[in-house]
């Protein structure tokens, strides 16, 4: 990722579609992987001490990616 892409999930915003709303995937370690509910855009975060130390993008499920069952990161509501 970019810079600017870097700074703009740092503030919480969709680097795709502008989207501030994000619907938590799996995760271990300090990384977690992050849904955009806007665009759907995936990305695999990770934070240290409250600061993001890097991201990167990470397929969508209709890219290919895995899905993520409902049942353990519901999807967030508008």
């Amino acid at each position: 990722m970019n810079g600017e892409e870097m700074e703009k999930i740092s503030d919480g915003i969709c680097p795709d579609c502008g989207g501030r709303i994000w619907r938590p995937g799996p995760k271990g370690g300090v990384a977690q992987n992050m849904e955009c509910v806007g665009c759907l855009s995936r990305f695999n975060v990770a934070r240290h001490n409250g600061q993001f130390v890097t991201a990167h993008r990470i397929p969508s499920e209709k890219d290919g990616g895995g899905t993520w069952r409902e049942d353990m990161f519901p999807k967030v509501l508008e």
